[in-house]
């Protein structure tokens, strides 16, 4: 189900970037399944995905039997959203800082890779107006073991184009902002490791998904130069290669 029939407009567009979205890696199952299991988050309780792309994980949310609305902009990553999860979540237009869910209405309120993309004290706010009592924050990201021999790699091949390359927001710990937030109580963090066995054309059209990127590249040429010279890299591998990663979990209760 869909309310809303147009983007909200944002500032990272992930239009160009969806039909690849999908190549990457989902979360960690025990990591979701550990917090939800920590913040008693039990079926049917609702839930809201904000960001919710192309739906990972509100996928994820709806293997437990919670009832999820899935909050996110862009048309593109909504489509395929929509798509993959069928009639099991509501889908609606609007961002983490304006969600356009109603005041109190769910017991938990998520962000999968996307609280680097928002105003992070304005989402803040935003998740306590919707959130019941007592109610739960939640952010997470999947992170490539950059150790990793491939990895390392492919780092190169980045950094041999851009030498300033930074992964920013999603990278670093968001501790801080949501503690002085004066919304939430003292935030907590879990991780799980697993490591995704990926098809060496997936882990390709993963990377054109990269809108981070695509930004500090600076331009199409040099963005589909680095492609190239990742798949250059890729090429005497075996068709399925194992990529490692962590799925980074930070969550924080409600005061009021």
């Amino acid at each position: 189900m869909v309310d809303g029939t147009s983007s909200t407009k944002v500032n990272w567009d992930y239009t160009e970037h969806a039909s690849y979205y999908d190549k990457r890696a989902d979360y960690s199952s025990d990591a979701v399944k550990n917090l939800l299991k920590e913040i008693d988050c039990s079926p049917p309780k609702p839930v809201a995905d904000i960001g919710a792309g192309t739906g990972k994980l509100t996928k994820e949310l709806l293997k437990h039997g919670l009832t999820v609305s899935s909050v996110e902009p862009n048309d593109a990553m909504r489509t395929i959203g929509i798509q993959n999860t069928g009639k099991s979540a509501t889908w609606s237009v609007g961002t983490g800082e304006a969600t356009g869910l109603p005041t109190s209405s769910v017991y938990a309120a998520f962000f999968g890779s996307s609280f680097n993309v928002v105003d992070q004290s304005l989402a803040l706010s935003e998740v306590s107006r919707i959130l019941v009592p007592k109610g739960w924050f939640s952010c997470m990201w999947n992170h490539r073991d950059l150790d990793d021999p491939i990895q390392h790699r492919i780092e190169s091949v980045i950094r041999s184009s851009i030498p300033t390359y930074s992964y920013g927001s999603r990278r670093e710990d968001p501790t801080n902002i949501i503690n002085t937030s004066g919304q939430f109580s003292a935030t907590r963090s879990m991780e799980g490791n697993f490591t995704s066995k990926m098809p060496k054309s997936d882990v390709i059209e993963a990377w054109k998904s990269h809108a981070t990127l695509k930004r500090q590249a600076g331009g199409d040429s040099v963005f589909d130069n680095i492609i190239e010279e990742i798949a250059s890299c890729l090429d005497p591998l075996p068709e399925v290669i194992d990529v490692p990663y962590t799925t980074r979990i930070y969550f924080a209760q409600k005061i009021k």
